[in-house]
């Protein structure tokens, strides 16, 4: 599995961590009863906040997919390591069609704010495109107003990393986060 909230391998802060699964031809009511059986195990896991299940949704998505929320790094890790997941993963075997494949979030989809205990699904990339537009627009038009005519004289390499350099903390820290909070439910519908 792989870690998708990178924020959450401190010690302090949730961690959820995704993964799909491919079931073999036939085998899908076995896969969801499997799921169900993974989780199950995980809940009775000391730091074990939360998990769920999405299951395939073809066209877009062929495989199940599991979400697992942890309260923090050391728990996922005592998690991963055990005998009890390594049991329910060596009975997955013959269930799948192909190896397990992990997720991740990439990008700006790392800084959206999530609900703490609730696994993370990345929201369509088309939402999360909106949400980077709304936080960016104000903060580019306000830069551009404030700060460019000061910088007019200078060379436009310069101009560009002192822009860029105000910008992208900017939505790092405030303005994609602050946004993904207030927008949360139509980002991520309750299931």
């Amino acid at each position: 599995m792989t870690q998708i909230d990178q924020a959450g391998s401190h010690e302090g802060l949730p961690v959820t961590v995704v993964v799909a699964r491919h079931p073999a031809p036939g085998r899908e009511a076995d896969l969801d009863a499997w799921a169900h059986g993974i989780i199950e195990s995980a809940e009775a896991f000391p730091g074990h906040l939360g998990a769920e299940i999405y299951p395939p949704a073809p066209p877009d998505r062929n495989e199940l997919v599991i979400a697992f929320s942890f309260a923090n790094a050391t728990t996922l890790t005592a998690w991963e390591h055990s005998a009890q997941r390594r049991h329910w993963i060596k009975a997955a075997e013959p269930l799948l069609a192909r190896e397990a494949t992990p997720h991740a979030i990439s990008g700006f989809e790392g800084i959206f704010s999530h609900v703490p205990g609730r696994p993370v699904m990345p929201a369509p990339r088309w939402k999360t495109a909106v949400v980077i537009v709304l936080a960016l627009y104000p903060a580019s038009l306000l830069l551009n107003w404030a700060v460019v005519p000061h910088l007019a004289s200078w060379n436009i390499c310069l101009r560009v990393l002192v822009t860029s350099a105000i910008i992208v903390p900017f939505m790092s820290w405030v303005g994609v986060p602050y946004l993904s909070r207030w927008l949360r439910r139509w980002l991520q519908p309750a299931p």
